[in-house]
């Protein structure tokens, strides 16, 4: 092909038989590359093969991040990975190879062996229909398919002829302009960190490469990380070719994230390539390690990420004080190098699983003479999405935007997880707010029994379970939870009350339908405001960050029916007396602010405070005798700790209070340098005597 695009063929038959017609097809390239859910029965046939070619399960497909290859054969006749499909087509050069395989007929009938990890239990994949497999069909058969379809056995039409051989690749081709041009603002060193996000094919890896040996042959001390080395080879090979020419001689400066962290060398410059792979804190400790950072990624969809990743972490990188003269640059590349522009292919992996960067629509675009209703809601759940396809684009869009990870994986949970509901909040007929509701729980007793004891983990169910086995609420699996797993807003409507809209509609529709509703979420303070805000209360705090995030998983739950208000009392008040240990024990990292937060919503003043915040006479004598006379504050800590204790949990103290907050991290034994400076206190003196205000006037 001229204009460089990659060939795409549709194989159906026997696996004999697509074997045969893919090998014949991909003879003149360099070792073919086979693709499926089991690779068993390929690797048995490699061993009578003429033809050498290497073989990768779905689950090993990550793997092949950062590579190229010349011909790609995904066999789908066991089971489907939106995510496999996704990577692996990303990986395939201009005028290669890539192919799918489908048995001749009655494939939406068969069994999907990779659709048993979406299933909650008790659901196994012979009982359900999968309609992401009749949404794939439809999109391979589809006008726009770039797919040819070959037919094998009795059915064949056409003769399969080899394709020809490509050229090789020019080791050291010069940069494009593009490419030259981001090189340019690296090489300017303006900037404290940079962002250079693109999508696949692009050219990120030899940008990288060619720059990290430009960078050394000027005397700089560079280093590189990633989270795996198999995902940098043509970035190494690029950088070995590149510092050939300059005519030196380095072994590429590669690090593991976490051993880079704790190196105490500091950089000049830092790579940190397919970034959106390490967790955001693990890159903030990053950006600290070089004079300047530049963070390289796809700018969405194979590793998980999202704008949402983009949005969020630029943000946190343009606050950042600094001594350079720009504290963010964003880089992009969009011309495609690995093949043609305008390619069928990615066009095609694009829109069917919505992996091109376009923005929801925004109010603002709305007509205001339509016709349409001014507010109306949506449920959609599998089989609907296959007649309303431009919601789903809508849907998923949002969340791409608002999730740091949504990936092509979420799709087939949408349309096949049967306890998976989707719920739509539109403004004349435009997408503003979407959530993702599963429904939980009704697990018999003697399987609840067995979560309790930690013998069984049935697939699914996140609330019960947790409350089973981790805080030990007997009877927590007998009860119908909504828990909403996903909730986005286009960006034009956020803080404006369209999500709240949309959970108080969800509410509506949960009457007589369930106990609970919930939500689980890495915990910061303004999703934390959020769900407080619609009157959800915290049950569970998890003990480990979570890896992409960074924070603490939190689990609310807001009661539907009189029994769950009663129970949700109960646990609030059970998880607000272990918190209050914990707080010493194991959160010493928790934000001020999300403590005061999650300890001051709406205490029931009829209710007992816990052990831990309540004073005694004794307690209040020995404050009035610091508040009003000599005794030293040392000799009052455990008193102070219950006083500050019992005010958070009153409501009394606020985080935006400086000299509220100071007194609670004094109180809990933490670093307080920095708010100290926000409180605008000369010293330990000054200190005292804000808390002898403070106790004066909130707690005697």
């Amino acid at each position: 092909m001229s204009d460089h695009h990659r060939h795409c063929f549709l194989l159906k038959g026997s696996p004999n038989e697509v074997l045969s017609g893919f090998l014949t097809l991909s003879k003149n390239f360099s070792t073919p590359l086979i693709a499926a859910y089991d690779v068993s029965q390929y690797d048995t046939a490699l061993l009578s093969s003429t033809t050498p070619f290497i073989t990768c399960s779905f689950k090993q497909a990550r793997q092949q991040l950062g590579r190229s290859h010349e011909a790609i054969l995904v066999d789908l006749n066991q089971g489907v990975s939106a995510s496999a499909l996704a990577i692996l087509s990303g990986t395939v050069r201009g005028n290669g190879l890539f192919a799918i395989a489908l048995p001749d007929d009655e494939w939406l009938s068969m069994a999907d062996q990779d659709l048993a990890r979406y299933l909650p239990w008790p659901f196994e994949p012979e009982q359900v229909t999968s309609y992401f497999k009749h949404y794939l069909l439809n999109k391979l058969q589809d006008a726009t398919s770039p797919f040819t379809l070959l037919l094998s056995g009795k059915n064949k039409k056409h003769s399969v002829n080899p394709l020809p051989a490509l050229k090789p690749i020019e080791p050291n081709a010069p940069l494009t302009q593009e490419q030259a041009e981001a090189q340019s603002c690296l090489l300017a060193e303006l900037a404290k960190s940079y962002v250079l996000i693109a999508p696949r094919g692009r050219g990120k890896s030899t940008l990288l490469g060619d720059s990290l040996a430009k960078l050394l042959g000027r005397g700089k001390r560079v280093a590189i990380t990633a989270p795996n080395q198999d995902a940098i080879l043509s970035l190494r090979s690029r950088f070995e070719s590149t510092l050939s020419q300059i005519g030196i001689e380095y072994e590429l400066p590669f690090f593991a994230p976490d051993a880079l962290i704790n190196d105490p060398n500091e950089w000049d410059f830092l790579f940190i390539d397919e970034a959106a792979m390490i967790p955001l804190p693990m890159l903030m400790a990053l950006n600290e390690k070089a004079k300047h950072c530049l963070f390289s990624t796809t700018d969405y969809g194979y590793e998980g990420a999202g704008k949402g990743f983009g949005i969020r972490f630029c943000r946190d990188l343009s606050a950042q004080k600094t001594t350079q003269s720009i504290a963010l640059q964003e880089l992009t590349l969009n011309q495609p190098i690995r093949w043609g522009g305008n390619d069928p292919l990615e066009n095609w992996i694009n829109d069917c699983f919505f992996l091109a960067a376009t923005d929801s629509h925004t109010i603002d675009s709305i007509d205001e003479n339509t016709t349409k209703p001014a507010t109306e809601f949506k449920r959609l759940t599998g089989e609907n999405w296959l007649t309303h396809s431009d919601r789903l684009a809508d849907t998923f869009n949002l969340l791409v935007s608002a999730h740091y990870q949504t990936s092509p994986d979420n799709l087939r949970w949408i349309l096949d997880d049967p306890s998976v509901s989707t719920y739509l909040l539109l403004d004349k007929d435009q997408v503003q707010s979407v959530a993702i509701i599963t429904e939980e729980g009704d697990l018999p007793a003697a399987l609840s029994q067995e979560v309790m004891q930690g013998k069984r983990r049935p697939r699914g169910h996140l609330v019960p379970q947790s409350l089973l086995a981790h805080e030990g609420i007997e009877d927590a699996g007998q009860y119908c939870y909504w828990r909403i797993s996903r909730i986005a807003t286009i960006q034009s409507q956020q803080n404006k009350g369209s999500a709240s809209k949309l959970l108080t509609h969800i509410e509506s529709l949960a009457k007589d339908r369930c106990d609970f509703l919930c939500s689980s979420f890495a915990a910061t303070p303004d999703v934390v405001s959020f769900w407080l805000k619609n009157g959800y209360v915290p049950v569970r705090l998890g003990t480990t960050k979570d890896q992409a995030s960074g924070s603490y998983s939190l689990m609310m739950v807001k009661p539907i029916t009189e029994q769950a208000y009663k129970l949700a009392s109960a646990w609030r008040t059970r998880f607000i007396e272990h918190f209050l240990l914990n707080l010493l024990l194991q959160y010493s990292d928790l934000s001020t602010d999300l403590v005061m937060l999650m300890l001051g919503h709406k205490h029931d003043p009829r209710a007992n405070l816990p052990a831990l915040a309540q004073l005694s006479k004794q307690d209040l004598h020995d404050i009035v005798l610091f508040v009003e006379h000599h005794r030293p504050f040392d000799s009052i800590r455990a008193i102070f700790l219950k006083a500050m204790l019992s005010l958070t949990l009153k409501g009394l103290l606020s985080p935006n209070n400086p000299i509220e907050k100071l007194a609670l991290e004094v109180a809990l034994g933490r670093e307080v340098k920095q708010t100290l400076q926000n409180a605008q206190l000369s010293g330990k003196k000054a200190m005292h005597q804000s808390f002898k205000s403070l106790l004066q006037k909130k707690a005697l």
